[in-house]
């Protein structure tokens, strides 16, 4: 697990006299950020569970919390009930930009040339977002938001001392976000909290906080498994971590205030709002106002620079629009998952096979198989259950998947290639026919682990669903037709083979 960093302490009251009235960067130049990456052990559950293996709690470390009790942390509940009640009001208003926006300019943020506002938008019941009060042009700054407001596994060092200082960023950041929640009307991010989502009604949020009930609408997409997956890594990891915060961080952390149910609350919005500097997830950080950014392929993502967490603007943009940046090329079962929303038309939308439950490594000549095989795939996939990812875009998948079906399509009637190497270009048509039906029965194998045929999907979409039903079903929907669309590429490849076995020979 490496999504994590540590900084100097740093009093969480004293940020507010710290603040400085920077302005955002005019120039492009910085690192960009990916949001909420999925490399870490809990985001990378997807992968993880495709090829079951077990998801370990590395970042607890054996040691424990070190017993560090710093003083002067703020005590005090606003109220003892779910999150749902305390956080819900502000967001739930029409009027919530107008208090954001003056809570930004109290903390000295500069936003002389920000021509955008919160708002709710289209994307899905309860959500909001960006819109521009202004026209803006490419390359503007949408928003930005400076390190002194980011919230930060620094800030959580600063607030809590060496207690935190080994716990990776995502748990750090979690336990900041809830003792900020518990001192909320001191917390220099009060008004900010309060129009966080409560997942309790309001969105629909990552699929890892659903019911059981739930998931299995989810039935057939890697999405489920993940997501169970991820819930139960997080409630795992609840109970070996609370017992030792609360006695490390009585204070600030009384058994009343971190319960399993905030801490899901604070996952889930690490998850969903949180950036790293890399698909690693190095310098995990939420950025106020930047975060109520919504999802757009094909926009720019964000950059970071040294004095704060910028977006900038990737087309031109009317007065009433609504501003868009990037969370990096994911499938919507990743989006799902993590955010809890799916990009309809996501041409970054990908499936997986499975050797051993879609691709058979079999006999004859098993171990030259096996070989080829482990030369192709590297060190780091065991041929017996890797998995192998399929795109919109043949030409994303060929590379790879090709040469896998042709080792594996290989008979005693095959002259056995010395290398892998050997396999990239066109075989014999017998054997290269019989590499894309071996393809067309793998996709025809995942296609059936769905619970309904595709054009019976469809009418699912037409019923009287639940919010998070009717994702689940477009998810499906989207994957299959995924599927339907690579089938028949392949099916039509094996065709070829067929007619024209003197040009492939």
């Amino acid at each position: 697990l490496k999504f994590w960093l540590g900084a100097p302490p740093l009093c969480a009251v004293s940020c507010m006299a710290e603040l400085r009235a920077t302005r955002p960067p005019a120039v492009r130049p910085g690192r960009c950020l990916g949001r909420g990456s999925l490399n870490c052990c809990l985001w990378g559950c997807l992968l993880v569970l495709l090829q079951r293996a077990c998801l370990p709690l590395t970042w607890l470390q054996p040691g424990g919390l070190a017993l560090h009790r710093p003083g002067g942390l703020r005590r005090g509940w606003r109220s003892s009930t779910a999150l749902a009640a305390a956080e819900g009001t502000i967001r739930e208003e029409k009027g919530s930009w107008p208090a954001l926006y003056k809570w930004a300019e109290d903390t000295g943020m500069d936003m002389t040339d920000i021509a955008i506002e919160v708002a709710p938008v289209d994307l899905a019941p309860g959500e909001l977002g960006l819109l521009a009060k202004a026209p803006i042009a490419a390359g503007d700054v949408l928003a930005w938001a400076p390190s002194s407001l980011l919230l930060t596994k620094g800030k959580a060092v600063a607030a809590f001392g060496d207690a935190v200082s080994e716990l990776p960023d995502r748990i750090a950041l979690a336990l900041l976000l809830i003792h900020e929640q518990y001192v909320k009307d001191t917390s220099l991010w009060s008004i900010y909290l309060s129009m966080l989502p409560s997942f309790a009604g309001d969105v629909s949020g990552p699929s890892f906080l659903w019911t059981e009930e739930e998931w299995e609408w989810l039935e057939g997409s890697d999405c489920r498994g993940a997501s169970e997956a991820m819930r139960t890594t997080v409630l795992n990891e609840y109970e070996a971590l609370a017992p030792q915060v609360t006695e490390a961080l009585a204070e600030a952390f009384p058994p009343r205030v971190l319960t399993v149910e905030r801490y899901l609350w604070a996952q889930a919005v690490v998850a969903s709002r949180a950036y790293g500097d890399d698909e690693e997830g190095q310098n995990l950080a939420i950025a106020p106002l930047v975060d109520f950014l919504n999802h757009r392929a094909g926009a720019l993502q964000l950059t970071r620079f040294s004095n704060g967490i910028v977006a900038h603007a990737h087309q031109s943009y009317s007065a009433g629009d609504q501003v868009f940046v990037s969370y990096g090329g994911k499938n919507n079962a990743q989006l799902l998952s993590q955010y809890g929303f799916i990009d309809e038309g996501n041409q970054n939308e990908a499936v997986y096979l499975r050797m051993g439950s879609h691709l058979k490594l079999a006999a004859p000549q098993l171990e030259a198989k096996r070989r080829l095989l482990e030369e192709l795939l590297g060190d780091y996939r065991d041929p017996g259950d890797a998995i192998l990812r399929v795109a919109i875009k043949p030409r994303e998948w060929q590379a790879e998947l090709i040469p896998v079906a042709r080792i594996l399509a290989l008979s005693d009637e095959d002259t056995m290639p010395e290398s892998v190497r050997d396999l990239r270009a066109p075989q014999p048509s017998r054997h290269e026919a019989a590499a894309w039906d071996l393809l067309a029965e793998a996709m025809e194998l995942r296609s059936e682990e769905y619970p309904t045929p595709l054009e019976e999907t469809k009418r699912l979409i037409e019923g009287e669903l639940s919010e998070r039903q009717l994702l689940a079903v477009r998810l499906r929907q989207s994957e299959q037709e995924l599927l339907q669309l690579a089938r028949s590429y392949v099916i039509g490849q094996r065709d070829i083979a067929l007619e024209n076995p003197a040009e492939l020979d």
